[in-house]
């Protein structure tokens, strides 16, 4: 299926229902279709073709939801770009990627230029609002299930970026099982405020949305107190929040009186997920679930359904409706409940491979089971429980140690925004845990108040050994600790 249908069949069958809401724009399925048809023949006109990449650099807009359906429409490759990178970071995913074109939104137009060279690869330059001055294009026959559609890549933080190409059918699978699970129908809205050139942003529910004539509430970027004002019109039913989010959005004045009733499904996960970061919203009535996905698995494996939230919002879920999920050791046999292995997943919406890289493909996929480097179990009702990342597990002697048992006893606590923990090497254990922490505003938390936390709730040997305090973390694109910058911090005490 060429997921440009959802957009024509909605067009056909609902053209007045809102597709899409950006700041104080509204899309109806009608507007959109003509729009998807008029870039497509935009596209076309520039020498886009079957196959080829057409990368993107702009904020959360509807432009980019606009490329994605026409860049299916043609059978061509969408690729999102980290609009908050900078230009030498952003040359290694286009180089990768080598588009045929560049879409750029006019505010990174000079980014455009200093990443991609225009005399090798066109750049179109766009305004958002604005419309595309193209012939129309419609879906046609040639685009089926197994064509590619999507690139996303990995950050590249710890060496090359690798991007993970994803089908139409990967897509409408994902999108049927979430919709599925959520109990989404054409009535919701879902307000997106993510970044979208995350798998986050764009797959976890604005594909599944559009998928069945919903509406996708569209913010440029996440701010608490737009947020907060959206909610307070009582048409938003869904939001991903993951606790970074959520605590911004708590720390609010507005906070207290927003009128949270139109929230049906508050979807969290992506790190460590502390209890208040879910008592927030359960709370003010608010059904709040965790997820388990990946950008190789094109968004979530696991999930909370809806009716089982109060009592299972603590696990990550369980698998999709066509996802298997298994944990082996590291001999490959399935562990039982209750034991600690990698995470394997088996599903319609995984990546084909990465691309144009066979060996990191074969590394990542065996016999059709995706090897997802994380550590977790299943309990006994077949739920899902993350450990930590395999690799960031902190050998302290012969003892494994996982950073997120540590991050998790820190985020209890209200005198700290925002910590992370990692491995130190150290001469005699070969490696030790440090924290690092930001303290909550007006707060006076000392290194020996921090480390007393962990009296009681964790083993003396997984005890962080130091603790490092920060102004502000260093983050990722979507809001997780920056582990790596955070390593280039840390030096051995004296």
């Amino acid at each position: 299926m060429d997921i440009s249908r959802w957009i024509s069949d909605a067009a056909a069958g609902t053209p007045a229902n809102t597709a899409v809401r950006f700041e104080s724009r509204e899309f109806t399925y009608a507007d959109l279709e003509w729009r998807v048809g008029a870039l497509a023949g935009v596209l076309k006109d520039a020498g886009t073709a079957s196959g080829d990449r057409v990368a993107y650099l702009g904020p959360n807009c509807p432009e980019l939801l606009q490329a994605l359906f026409a860049c299916a429409r043609l059978g061509a490759i969408f690729v999102p770009l980290n609009a908050r990178m900078t230009a030498a970071e952003l040359r290694l995913f286009v180089e990768q990627a080598s588009p045929s074109v560049l879409l750029a939104e006019e505010s990174l137009w000079q980014t455009a230029g200093e990443c991609a060279d225009p005399r090798q690869i066109p750049i179109l330059r766009f305004s958002i609002g604005e419309s595309w001055d193209g012939p129309q294009v419609s879906p046609g026959p040639d685009v089926d299930a197994s064509s590619p559609v999507l690139i996303f890549f990995t950050s590249g933080t710890t060496g090359t970026p690798k991007g993970a190409l994803l089908t139409h059918g990967a897509l409408t699978a994902h999108a049927a099982d979430t919709a599925e699970v959520l109990r989404m129908t054409a009535t919701d809205e879902v307000l997106t405020v993510t970044p979208m050139f995350h798998v986050a942003g764009l797959n976890l529910l604005t594909t599944p949305a559009l998928s069945i004539g919903a509406t996708v509430a569209v913010h440029r970027r996440f701010d608490p107190a737009a947020v907060l004002a959206e909610l307070a019109k009582g048409t938003p039913s869904m939001l991903i929040s993951p606790p970074h989010m959520t605590y911004d959005l708590t720390a609010h004045p507005a906070w207290e009186h927003t009128d949270l009733g139109s929230l049906r499904c508050v979807m969290t996960g992506g790190t460590t997920v502390p209890a208040r970061a879910l008592d927030c919203w359960t709370g003010r009535g608010v059904a709040v679930i965790q997820s388990y996905g990946l950008t190789e698995a094109g968004g979530s494996v696991t999930l909370v359904p809806i009716e089982e939230a109060p009592a299972k919002r603590t696990t990550a879920g369980r698998p999709l409706p066509h996802c298997q999920v298994r944990v082996v050791a590291s001999s490959g046999h399935t562990l039982p409940p209750g034991q600690h292995g990698e995470i394997v997943v088996r599903s319609p919406s995984a990546m084909r491979e990465y691309w144009h890289n066979p060996r990191a493909t074969t590394q990542a996929m065996h016999d059709g089971w995706l090897h997802t480097g994380d550590l977790g179990f299943l309990d006994t009702d077949g739920y899902l429980h993350i450990v930590d990342r395999i690799k960031e597990l902190i050998i302290v002697g012969v003892s494994n140690v996982a950073p997120a048992d540590l991050e998790a006893v820190l985020a209890d606590s209200p005198d700290i925004a925002a910590a992370a923990v990692i491995g130190r090497p150290d001469d005699k254990l070969g490696e030790v845990p440090i924290a690092f922490v930001v303290r909550s505003a007006g707060s006076q938390l000392s290194a020996e108040q921090v480390l007393a936390l962990f009296d009681g709730r964790v083993a003396p040997y997984k005890r962080p050994r130091d603790v490092i305090f920060l102004e502000a973390m260093p983050q990722t694109s979507v809001g997780k600790p920056e582990k790596k910058a955070l390593r280039a911090l840390t030096t051995p005490s004296v």
